[in-house]
């Protein structure tokens, strides 16, 4: 049988961590600016507070399942500021997950100390921490993703399954697909499961095999009951923006460009796990009593980021987020692992031999702390200056997709209209701009504000329909990235910009009145 299931902390410590979780989570959360998905995704569960017979199933014309977005609307109610609303539900999302974690852990053999330490991994390594504060899918799919995993491993683990055990990881693994398609890359991982048990034959893992796929055709049915919105079709449309046809990775050659991109991949869970818990995440194949989950956890992890990695056009580290809660688990593991071994095994050592090693473990530990520490406080005061991969320092700090300057024009609209009528012109149709502005008006006295996209970028001039809307407004301005404006009149003048970290494009706000 798997490890045996091991007692829970006490409830003082689990409740200790739950404080400090949505203290560390809470502080702060709106410092960072808003990013281009985020604004998408609270600006369509806008629209569905507005009229939800008309965009209920909207955001599936972009290829994505609506379960998310769903979550964020009775947010959008329960608090004023519509950012924090959002990113409220990754904290919580994020509280789950450190209590799923701990409970799989414990499921695998984990005892009590081994579940507090992976509690604590969840509160501050970078990867989960950046993703519990910040309005993305990802963490929500990881989270069903856990509840799957806590499903299936009581399926291998009892011969004789209980039937809502079945249906519950089925509906949890539905719900993952309605979070996002990628879901469908699970499902490999789910038999992996079955070989935790030791010394059984096929025959006698074939029940839970033949379970574990009864929940995993639950899922399916669950994802497939999308089809009853129009739009089912689009979600399948999108895949080829982010992926390389298959014929042409394994029949053109492109495999031999995506595996280049291999070592940065893994460079992606080096610095957002701490180079100590990556690492650690290996060491339980030298266990004798842990290497067999190590190897079920470590190939879960690859199984699942590879479709990504191997098909990948453009591959951001929050698409391959869900494999590090494999990592996680194996490195809460590992650790215990190596205590046994060195400290509770029956075999005598030297006192220095102890000593050695204990102050090596710490010293490593101390290295993933310190790194996680850092994260966090950049993220807490100092946003900007965050230590991202370079994919993601671009996408989150530096090009259009960042909301930096986003707060400022939300001011400077509020504070003109209540005086005059002003209309917005931004660049592009969704997205940072305008959904950026938009998201922070909902629900409030638009009577002397009109704000629209104008679908261009570059910005090479104002097209009509603009124009003849915003007939009879005292002031017009024009949002746009400096690096994308190209209007050559001089009827315009620099209100304010707020430029972005790394001499990277400003967020500009022009006065277009007199050109208009």
């Amino acid at each position: 049988m798997i490890h045996k299931i091991q007692p829970q902390p006490s409830r003082s410590v689990q409740f200790a961590l739950f404080f400090l979780y949505l203290f560390t989570h809470l502080l702060n959360i709106t410092r960072f600016p808003v990013f281009a998905d985020e604004s998408i995704y609270i600006r369509w569960s806008q629209l569905i507070i507005d009229d939800w017979h008309r965009y209920l199933f909207f955001p599936m014309n972009d290829g994505k399942t609506p379960l998310f977005i769903w979550i964020l609307v009775p947010f959008q109610f329960l608090f004023r500021d519509h950012l924090f609303a959002a990113r409220f539900v990754s904290v919580l999302v994020g509280l789950l997950q450190m209590f799923a974690v701990k409970e799989i852990v414990r499921r695998i053999g984990g005892r009590p100390k081994t579940q507090i330490f992976s509690m604590i991994l969840i509160m501050i390594l970078p990867f989960w921490y950046f993703h519990h504060r910040v309005a993305l899918m990802d963490g929500l799919l990881t989270l069903f993703f856990s509840l799957v995993i806590l499903g299936v491993i009581h399926i291998v683990q009892n011969r004789r399954v209980s039937l809502p055990v079945i249906v519950t990881t089925g509906i949890f693994f539905g719900l993952s697909f309605w979070t996002k398609i990628p879901a469908l890359f699970f499902l490999p991982v789910l038999p992996l499961f079955s070989f935790l048990p030791k010394k059984r034959t096929f025959t006698e893992r074939l029940p839970s095999l033949l379970w574990i796929g009864a929940s995993a055709v639950i899922g399916i049915v669950i994802f497939a009951l999308l089809r009853v919105s129009p739009s089912f079709g689009q979600l399948f449309h999108r895949g080829a923006d982010f992926t390389y046809p298959l014929g042409d990775v394994l029949f053109h050659g492109k495999w031999l460009t995506t595996i280049q991109n291999f070592p940065s991949y893994f460079y992606y869970f080096i610095v957002y796990l701490t180079p100590p818990i990556f690492f650690l995440a290996f060491a339980g194949l030298f266990s004798k009593t842990y290497r067999r989950t190590t190897v079920c956890l470590l190939l879960a992890a690859f199984v699942f980021a590879f479709p990504f990695m191997f098909f990948g056009k453009m591959v951001y580290a929050r698409y391959l987020f869900p494999s590090a809660l494999f990592l996680t688990l194996s490195s809460a593991l590992s650790l215990q692992g190596m205590y046994d071994r060195f400290f509770r095994s029956s075999v005598e050592k030297e006192m220095w031999h102890k000593t050695g090693i204990g102050v090596a473990v710490a010293l490593v530990l101390a290295n993933a702390i310190s790194n996680s520490l850092l994260f966090m406080g950049y993220s807490l005061f100092q946003s900007d200056l965050i230590p991202f991969v370079s994919s993601d320092r671009a996408q989150y700090l530096e090009d259009w997709s960042s909301g930096h300057g986003i707060s400022e024009t939300v001011e400077f609209i509020q504070k003109q209209a209540q005086t005059k009528k002003i209309a917005v012109a931004t660049e592009g149709r969704f997205g940072t701009l305008p959904d950026g502005l938009l998201l922070s008006f909902h629900r409030q006295n638009l009577k002397n504000i009109y704000i629209e996209g104008t679908g261009q970028y570059p910005v090479k001039d104002i097209p009509d329909f603009f124009l003849k809307k915003a007939v009879g407004y005292d002031q017009i301005i024009l949002v746009v990235n400096s690096d994308r404006m190209q209007m050559t009149s001089q009827d315009r003048s620099l209100v304010f910009q707020v430029c972005r970290p790394n001499h990277a494009s400003c967020l500009q706000v022009w006065d277009i009145t007199h050109f208009v």
